[in-house]
This record gives structure tokens, C-alpha cells and sequence, in this order.
């Protein structure tokens, strides 16, 4: 019965630890969430680029925080890149210049890290990476405003602040400069109000900056 009781009593302490611990490492946790890395390396609006990991073989800088623009979550058969955006001023429209023929996914994030959508080459229109996220009340008076590109995806979201990932496979080397061609030419930027003059000219010179 005594061995029983130390064996509780073992569990209670020990799970009362871990629950302690859990609660001081909460913070720091948020603070590395993908919005909060991508606020790193970019300020809103601003296409970033993301990088794998580099591999470290001293242990003594195992524990070493990685450099912003890394992600652990990166594979790097991929480019990836990502944007932060808020549609306290209207809907943002997320899309690329150029169209490539690789394996390409994206999603759309809350501050929190919820995936609110995800879309890839083959659900988008003609390949078409071209996405027009904002509440329903901002996208019905954007398409009852305007006509919208033939390829243009809706997503409706109900949040005030937001994130998107997209990932570009490169199976092959050879293939690399069309898809950084690609990436490079990703837009994130709030939709021109109905009034407003078309920011084509200006978007177009925004380039990808890289993290790290």
C-alpha cells in the first residue's frame, strides 16, 4: 500500500511539473508562430521568402535560436514564401505575375496559425495562382463593383489579420529559375478601392525579399 501511495504521489509531483513547465513555455511559443517568424523577416504586405533549416553540426549551437527567415518546417525540395496582411482596410488580392507548370500549394492562415483555406495548381483556375481574400461583406461589394480576372478565386475569411504560405516544388534543378521567376513574382497587396487608380505599375516593382 505504501509503494502504491509513493507511486501517486511520484505521478501528482511529476505532472504537476510538467503542467508548471508547459505554462513558462507558452509565451515563448507564441511568440514563434508563423505570423510572428514572418513579422521577422517582413513587414505586412511584403512577400517573403522562407528557408529550410541549415544543418548544424556543433552541438554546442544545437540550442542556438535559427536565423528568422528559418523555418523548421520548410522541405527544402520547395520554395516557399509567405505574406502577413489585414483586411481592416478591405479585401487583399494575393496572386502571381507569371504561371508555372511546377507543383504549387498555398494557404491561408488567422494570426493564430488556424488554416482557414488551402488551395493547389490543380483546384486553381487555368494554374492561375490568384486569390482575393476578405469577409463576405467585403467581397460581395468588391464583385458587385468590379469585374474580377476570369482566374480570380474568392475566400471568404472572417478575421481582421491574416497570413498566406505557398510552396513550389522543384524536382528538378534545371527547373529552379522558372520557379524563383515564379515566387519572385507574387503579389500582396489590398485591392485598389473602386475609386482609386489601378496600383498595376507599382506592384510590379515590389520584388520578393528574402529572409534570414
Amino acid at each position: 500500500m505504501g509503494r502504491l501511495f509513493l507511486a501517486v504521489m511520484i505521478g501528482v509531483v511529476g505532472a504537476g511539473l510538467i503542467h508548471i513547465a508547459v505554462i513558462f513555455t507558452m509565451p515563448d511559443v507564441a511568440r514563434r508562430n508563423g505570423w510572428s517568424r514572418l513579422a521577422d523577416i517582413g513587414g505586412p504586405e511584403r512577400v517573403v521568402r522562407v528557408e529550410a533549416l541549415t544543418a548544424n553540426p556543433d552541438p554546442a549551437l544545437a540550442t542556438a535560436a535559427p536565423p528568422a527567415g528559418e523555418f523548421a518546417f520548410v522541405d527544402p525540395a520547395f520554395i516557399t514564401a509567405g505574406c502577413r496582411f489585414s483586411l481592416a482596410g478591405g479585401p487583399v488580392r494575393i496572386h502571381a505575375l507569371q504561371r508555372d507548370a511546377a507543383f504549387w500549394s498555398a494557404s491561408i492562415y488567422n494570426r493564430r496559425g488556424d488554416n482557414l483555406y488551402s488551395i493547389n495548381d490543380r483546384s486553381a483556375v487555368d494554374n492561375a495562382f490568384d486569390l482575393m481574400v476578405g469577409t463576405r461583406e467585403q467581397l460581395v461589394d468588391k464583385s458587385a463593383n468590379e469585374d474580377a480576372p476570369a482566374t480570380q478565386i474568392p475566400v471568404e475569411v472572417e478575421m481582421t489579420e491574416g497570413y498566406m504560405t505557398i510552396r513550389v516544388l522543384v524536382d528538378e534543378e534545371s527547373k529552379r529559375p522558372g520557379v524563383d521567376d515564379f515566387v519572385t513574382s507574387i503579389r500582396c497587396d489590398p485591392a485598389p478601392n473602386d475609386d482609386a487608380l489601378s496600383t498595376d505599375a507599382v506592384t510590379r516593382d515590389r520584388p520578393v525579399t528574402s529572409g534570414g
